[in-house]
């Protein structure tokens, strides 16, 4: 799971800081969004209560006529008497003793003269109206007639912003619930006290409020955009010192790695020859035994030391012994595989482990080194021989019998003479 996260987390700084203005810029664009969101709904919002505001009004006019039964007011030319009053109604009309002609208008009659009166430049109009009206006038328009049939179950209120003709209106009705003074007129329709008898609507263009909706749009896109700028400039300045403390940071592995990879050299191989040392051979010994023996492979080792090495290092200098030790790895191991194994054991003492080779053929390699080393002139030596003991693994060998047997063998070369190659023995006498 750890590996997985890895695999799909970023760990460049660059790559991080891309990624957080990317967020920052969403959330900043979300924020923007529900603003301008929340400035519709708002706007809504205000539009609806001038809306109520409005029908608030007329209501009040409206009751004070009911209040005192109708008034009469003169017949002129802007008012006539109503025409849709029932036939029953007495005293629709009157003449003064002055000779005056007043006609009767009812609370519903007079608000639809000052809606005639009212009606303005800035589109907003008002509307008595019902499912059963008198007067065809009072007819709904469908958004009205849906509002009233609402009413009639149970509704209180209809509101919504509809687009008429092309225009955005906020749309707001009540109803108007059946009075005693309205059962002069509308009794005949079947009406009775309490009865839902139609609505006040009024119709409200969103443009009068909209109309700064622009600005106050801009202003918010400038803010918000002032606030992403501040907030990218944050992010960057974050940016270069995140970056500051990565290249620390790499720069601080990057030695330590350097210094885990000395400690490792310095662990596994020889300073003198480069090779590998006797701690690292005995590991890498011991899984080429389980690999041979798992596998039914051959393996063989073979062990040589310089012939009178002491010597040399007393006549020449160490320094010279160590030069001889150093070119005899580079003929070793420019004569032996990639898969071979080869290792300083100890003072002038080397070891080869041979894969795939039994005790013929790594008898055989090892003869071509003595010959080969031989015949070299080492710097400032001259001629230098070596001696070889050579031993195959056999089935109850561990690393260390195996080592020990090629040791013995290359012991026995030196009892014969020097500048030779024995197999196992099982001599036991020393040469110096």
């Amino acid at each position: 799971m750890n590996k997985f996260i890895q695999k799909f987390v970023p760990h460049h700084p660059g790559t991080y800081s891309i990624m957080l203005a990317l967020c920052w810029t969403a959330v900043m664009a979300l924020s923007l969004v529900a603003s301008l969101s929340s400035l519709r709904r708002e706007i809504t919002t205000i539009a609806g209560n001038i809306a109520g505001a409005y029908i608030d009004k007329d209501v009040l006019y409206r009751n004070w006529n009911a209040l005192h039964g109708g008034i009469y007011v003169p017949v002129n030319q802007g008012l006539a008497p109503n025409a849709f009053y029932p036939p029953s109604m007495p005293d629709r009309d009157v003449m003064t003793p002055s000779g005056r002609h007043l006609t009767f208008v009812n609370p519903s009659y007079m608000m639809r003269q000052i809606y005639d009166l009212s009606r303005k430049d800035d589109g907003i109009t008002a509307h008595i109206t019902s499912l059963k009206p008198l007067n065809p006038k009072n007819a709904p328009s469908p958004w009205e007639a849906e509002g009233l049939r609402a009413f009639e179950r149970g509704g209180s209120e209809a509101r919504s912003v509809v687009a008429e003709e092309g225009t955005r209106y906020m749309r707001l009705m009540r109803p108007l619930v059946t009075e005693e003074s309205c059962l002069a007129c509308h009794a005949q329709q079947g009406y009775k006290l309490g009865d839902i008898r139609g609505g006040i609507s009024i119709r409200m263009p969103m443009g009068l409020l909209e109309a700064g909706l622009g600005k106050q749009l801009k202003h918010l896109a400038l803010a918000h955009a002032a606030v992403w700028l501040l907030g990218l400039a944050g992010l960057f300045a974050g940016s270069l010192g995140l970056r500051r403390r990565t290249a620390e940071r790499d720069l601080a592995l990057q030695e330590l790695r350097r210094a885990n990879a000395l400690l490792e050299s310095q662990a596994t191989t020889d300073p003198v020859t480069g090779l590998l040392n006797r701690r690292r051979f005995s590991e890498l010994l011991e899984s080429a035994i389980q690999e041979s023996k798992r596998y039914g492979l051959p393996l063989a080792v073979i062990f040589f030391d310089v012939d009178r090495f002491k010597s040399i290092n007393d006549t020449h200098g160490h320094d010279a012994g160590d030069s001889v030790l150093k070119e005899l790895a580079v003929i070793v191991s420019g004569m032996i595989r990639k898969t071979d194994i080869l290792a300083r054991y100890g003072g002038e003492e080397f070891v080869l482990v041979v894969h795939n080779n039994d005790g013929r053929t790594a008898r055989m390699l090892a003869e071509k080194i003595r010959s080969r080393v031989s015949r070299h002139s080492f710097l400032h030596v001259g001629q230098v021989t070596a001696s070889f003991g050579v031993a195959r693994l056999e089935p109850n060998d561990t690393a260390e019998s195996l080592v020990k047997r090629a040791d013995h063998a290359m012991y026995s070369a030196k009892h014969a003479g020097r500048n030779r190659v024995e197999t196992c023995c099982d001599c036991n006498s020393v040469a110096a």
